[in-house]
């Protein structure tokens, strides 16, 4: 038979379990929920058509998400699809990119969330000279002041490209992203 004393000690041992495991629980979890916040765009921002917002560093504005002709011999795309190609206009701030832009990601999504990456299309124009893709621009060596133009281009089904909006997303603003609205 248990003394008084034991019985005292085995309740105290139980109610301390109700604080442990909660903070056991938090303690093992927490590098994981902080890894999964700043590698997710996670809450948008939107921004008004063609208004200019300073992200990562730097000022970002919307110009054009449009269609593009793609030659026809060399296309070997789905007749449901669209390429379209998004354009930025940024002038540069901070001119750390490379840690501010870490991770740089342009997409495109749908009203009802689905999300589209850049693609490389077969028979697109080759990109204008002075153009960059968002990660190229992150490690362009760009000087505070200086403006350049982004693109990327994306394929999507035909029935939602009128519909799709363009997303940034750059490390030092995760679990942040900017969700454009197109221009008029």
């Amino acid at each position: 038979m248990s003394t008084k004393s034991e019985r005292m000690w085995r309740r105290r041992s139980l109610w301390s379990l109700i604080v442990l495991i909660p903070l056991t629980l938090f303690e093992t979890s927490y590098d994981s929920v902080r890894e999964l916040l700043s590698g997710n765009d996670l809450w948008p921002k939107d921004v008004a058509a063609g208004e200019t917002v300073r992200f990562g560093g730097s000022n970002w504005q919307f110009v054009s998400l449009k269609p593009v002709e793609v030659l026809k011999t060399a296309s070997s795309l789905p007749s449901s699809s669209v390429p379209l190609t998004a354009r930025f206009l940024v002038e540069i701030g901070n001119p750390d990119l490379q840690n501010l832009w870490l991770g740089c990601s342009i997409r495109l999504v749908d009203p009802v969330g689905r999300l589209w990456q850049p693609a490389s299309i077969p028979g697109m124009p080759s990109v204008a000279e002075g153009i960059k893709s968002c990660g190229a621009a992150a490690f362009s060596g760009a000087q505070s002041g200086e403006r350049m133009v982004i693109e990327e281009s994306f394929l999507v089904p035909r029935e939602v490209a009128t519909e799709v909006r363009p997303t940034l997303g750059v490390g030092s603003e995760r679990p942040s992203y900017l969700r454009f609205a197109r221009p008029l």
